[in-house]
């Protein structure tokens, strides 16, 4: 299964997190975690802890996707630095909530780069003005 993790300032990953499970029900593998009041090492520490863990099913973790809120500052540094080189992982920055639900939706229809690239899409496709000047 590929697991995503939510990484944001505050609470706004585990809020988004919540709403997909509100819309879609109970969803395995997708976590969240803030970066209040964390340094920047504690962070990347943490990263490497849930790239490295098992998903909840005890079986071997394949593919591995990190969402950020914003590109930049200690987020994305971690991120950066506890992936490496790692092919099984892969990380997008601008995280929104048709991202996370596309996500869920495709995870287990097709192959990881294909994903990866349909979910930045959705991500974008979703940014649109709806009124106003």
């Amino acid at each position: 299964m590929i697991r995503a993790l939510v990484i944001t300032h505050g609470d706004i990953g585990r809020e988004l997190v919540r709403v997909t499970e509100m819309i879609l029900g109970p969803t395995e593998g997708l976590t969240a975690m803030t970066n209040m009041a964390k340094s920047a090492n504690a962070i990347t520490d943490e990263i490497r802890d849930w790239l490295e863990s098992a998903p909840e099913t005890g079986a071997e973790p394949d593919q591995k996707l990190i969402l950020l809120d914003d590109f930049g500052g200690s987020c994305a540094t971690s991120a950066q630095l506890a992936c490496g080189n790692d092919p099984d992982a892969a990380i997008i920055a601008g995280v929104n909530l048709a991202m996370l639900l596309g996500f869920v939706t495709w995870r287990d229809t097709g192959d990881f780069r294909e994903l990866v690239a349909k979910t930045v899409q959705k991500g974008r496709e979703a940014i649109v003005q709806v009124g106003g000047r």
